[in-house]
């Protein structure tokens, strides 16, 4: 008989989120003769109504955490979880690791909690919620080394309650097309070179320091276009802003947020992150299937993705001078350029495919089921 799995959520807003994407990876992804999942949020959200979603669907209409009324939903979503006997609940986000587990825990299930960023959400208070919890997990699992090391510091789990599965993207997607004239919309000529970036534009990404690289790469090479995919109207505004202040609003080019990024990516020469945290980075792995070249900051799970000389650069978050440097040495190297592309194709196909990933967290469950 299949074994009954049950994903929660705070909420999810479709796959423009790199949890969301490697959720609906899983899911997807499962052999059904041996798991059947169910998906749980805490929260309503647009997306749930107006998608087909690939499991079953409960949303628990919890906005705060600390009420009664989140008591009696917590209590009647486990009261049916006794019902079904259902073998596991996997958790992701934050505030269903601090209220799930203990609830889970109560229908005999046996709880998983994933950790995907390096806790920049983390506070007192919250870590001592989050460490209660732990009594209630049989396992944690992080999406990188990186972000292991962090749980074990700040939650004070202990190490061997602790998995690593790194994140997975289906290899399916790389088989899309370019996106249709896209350099003659943006005004970007044949035989410019493109940088580009994916990412939400929040502060946290520090999309001015790529801006101010940019500056850098401009005043060397006239014929480089910088590309952001991500952001809405309230993150992109005062970036436009800040590239006509320095006279580089012809060449920076803001895309917006899009479903499927990768038919752009396939456009980038060079792909960059400036980011200040990240747990493994969604985006990275997209630019790596995608056969790119990547220079990004020396964070979170970055260094477990770019091998320095190999198939990118990994530089100290700030040094937007050296950060340049490297760039400019890949797009002045044609052969150099395809040669990092090409071992960013090979990293990505060996260590972070879909199949990959749902095959481990497969191996995880049967594991947990079996303790």
């Amino acid at each position: 008989m299949p074994k009954k799995i049950l994903y929660v959520m705070d909420y999810y807003y479709g796959n423009v989120g790199g949890t969301e994407k490697q959720v609906l990876e899983l899911i997807r992804g499962l052999d059904k003769n041996r798991y059947i999942p169910y998906f749980a949020v805490l929260k309503e959200t647009d997306y749930i109504h107006n998608h087909i979603f690939p499991c079953k669907v409960k949303i628990l209409n919890i906005q705060n955490i600390f009420s009664i009324a989140t008591t009696v939903s917590m209590s009647k979503m486990a009261w049916e979880l006794y019902r079904l006997k259902n073998d596991i609940v996997h958790v992701f986000f934050n505030d269903a690791a601090i209220i799930a587990p203990f609830f889970c825990k109560l229908t005999g299930s046996k709880v998983i909690t994933s950790r995907r960023d390096m806790g920049f959400w983390y506070t007192p208070s919250i870590l001592k919620m989050l460490r209660l919890s732990h009594y209630f997990v049989d396992r944690i699992v992080a999406n990188s080394k990186a972000v292991k090391d962090n749980v074990i510091k700040m939650e004070r789990v202990k190490n061997n309650k602790i998995d690593v599965i790194y994140n997975g993207i289906d290899d399916a997607i790389f088989a899309a097309d370019h996106a249709k004239d896209f350099r003659e919309r943006h005004g970007i000529k044949h035989n410019d070179l493109i940088v580009g970036s994916v990412s939400n534009l929040y502060s946290i990404k520090r999309p001015r320091d790529i801006i101010n690289v940019f500056k850098i790469l401009y005043e060397r090479m006239k014929n480089v276009h910088l590309v952001l995919v991500g952001g809405g109207h309230l993150e992109i505004e005062p970036l436009k802003q800040y590239a006509r202040e320095l006279s580089l609003n012809r060449n920076i080019h803001f895309i917006g947020r899009v479903w499927e990024p990768i038919p752009i990516i396939k456009y980038f020469d060079v792909c960059i992150s400036c980011s200040e945290s990240e747990g493994l980075s969604n985006a990275i792995l997209e630019y790596m299937g995608c056969g790119k070249p990547v220079v990004c900051t020396d964070v979170g799970g970055n260094p477990e993705l770019v091998i320095p000389g190999y198939n990118g650069f990994i530089v100290k978050l700030g040094e937007v001078n050296l950060f340049a440097k490297h760039i400019i040495e890949i797009l002045s190297n044609k052969s150099l350029r395809i040669a990092y592309g090409e071992n960013s194709r090979k990293l990505y196909l060996n260590e972070f495919t879909s199949n990959r990933m749902v095959i481990e967290y497969m191996a995880l469950y049967d594991k947990v089921l079996s303790s």
